[in-house]
């Protein structure tokens, strides 16, 4: 078993500098002012599902762009809200001529409520490069100028940055513990990209073009799976060959709400979980081995209990673990611009470790909530 361990570690080692290599080999925008940059047209497409709290400040965000309105369009796709969500977007939809709602009543059966929201949006849109947003978010003025000098002729999808948005009188440990464990999904999404092995994404700062996503026909098969809408199509969008980039521009953060329970913490990881073992063979191979590895940790934490001889063994593997995410971590902060996070690095591994564990395993086994339903991690 020990011969077993030491092959996992290794390569857990080989994947952690794998992807550092790709933070160093992230591609530059296009100058603001630069004679190529193109004047795209941008149709801006947010599913909404009870985000009463949320929809105004998300909408006013995105209409404070620094390009024109007459260059890009809002779509909100009201999926069955049962609070004020309708009637807070109709009012707005007479306030903004470029605000387009459209209402689900129903969602087909056998197919995931998100992405059957995100298509309808997709088939509406009347300009050449969709944008993605969560109702939650709020986009900064400079976001579509930014995702245009990023989406050059030979790119067809690029993904950006997002962070947690610090909520007054939210538990500051609890909020740099999750954040700086958000940060981490999105410094091995540049990473994996970097390193042309895109893995994972976020909806909440992501755009492509959509002759694009009609030629790779949408989500195909995976419109069963209940989540992980961004994450299929980063990935069926490079496994056509076609050019992905990531805009690793801090000046051009989307924010987002932390969650702000323990509970909800956890649902929300288990979500994410469910979707990985719907991933591309060498994305599964790759979260496999590093999912293997946490599983030594743990196994051998337990072994040492019952064999003090194992402990050495725990201990060496978790400083393996604490050692490579924070090689990873850092130069990934200093890109994103977020380096006051470093200091909650260690103790949120330490916490990450469990929770991975049994969110991983829970959501591809089990069920999880999401917009108050249970749910399993394909539409039945």
């Amino acid at each position: 078993m020990m011969v077993i361990i030491f092959f996992i570690t290794l390569a857990f080692v080989a994947i952690i500098l794998f992807l550092r290599r790709g933070l160093y080999r992230l591609d530059q925008p296009l100058p603001p002012g630069d004679g190529n940059v193109q004047r795209l047209t941008f149709s801006v497409v947010i599913a909404a599902r009870n985000e009463e709290r949320n929809i105004s400040d998300c909408l006013r965000s995105i209409f404070m762009q620094d390009i024109p309105p007459g260059r890009y369009e809002v779509i909100v796709v009201d999926d069955r809200s049962g609070d004020s969500t309708p009637g807070i977007l109709y009012r707005l939809s007479k306030q903004h001529r470029n605000l387009q709602v459209i209402t689900i009543a129903e969602t087909p059966p056998g197919v995931s409520p998100k992405k059957h929201a995100v298509m309808r949006g997709i088939a509406a849109a009347s300009n050449e490069v969709i944008a993605f947003t969560d109702a939650d978010c709020r986009v900064p003025p400079c976001w579509l100028a930014t995702i245009n000098r990023y989406l050059d002729g030979d790119t067809a999808l690029v993904q950006g940055i997002s962070a947690h948005k610090y909520i007054y009188g939210m538990n500051k440990l609890f909020y740099g513990l999750q954040a700086v464990d958000f940060l981490s999904h999105g410094v091995i999404s540049a990473a994996a990209i970097g390193a042309n092995l895109p893995i994972n994404s976020n909806a909440n700062n992501m755009a492509f073009r959509k002759p694009v996503f009609d030629a790779v026909g949408g989500y195909g098969d995976d419109n069963r799976v209940t989540l992980g809408d961004d994450d299929h199509l980063l990935q069926r969008v490079w496994a056509t060959g076609k050019k992905v980039r990531y805009m690793a521009d801090p000046g051009c953060i989307v924010e987002t709400m932390p969650a702000p329970t323990v509970r909800e913490l956890f649902e929300q990881r288990r979500r994410w979980g469910s979707v990985t073992v719907h991933y591309n063979a060498r994305q599964v191979a790759l979260l496999s081995a590093v999912f293997a590895f946490y599983v030594s940790i743990a196994l051998t934490a337990v072994m040492s209990i019952f064999d003090f001889m194992y402990l050495p063994v725990f201990l060496s593997l978790l400083l393996v673990k604490l050692a490579g995410e924070l090689t990873l971590m850092a130069p990934g902060a200093r890109i994103f611009g977020r380096k006051n996070l470093l200091k909650y690095v260690h103790v949120a591994s330490l916490l990450q470790l469990p929770l991975v564990l049994a969110a991983v395993v829970s959501g591809v086994f089990g069920k999880f909530e999401w917009k108050g339903r249970r749910m399993a991690r394909t539409a039945g």
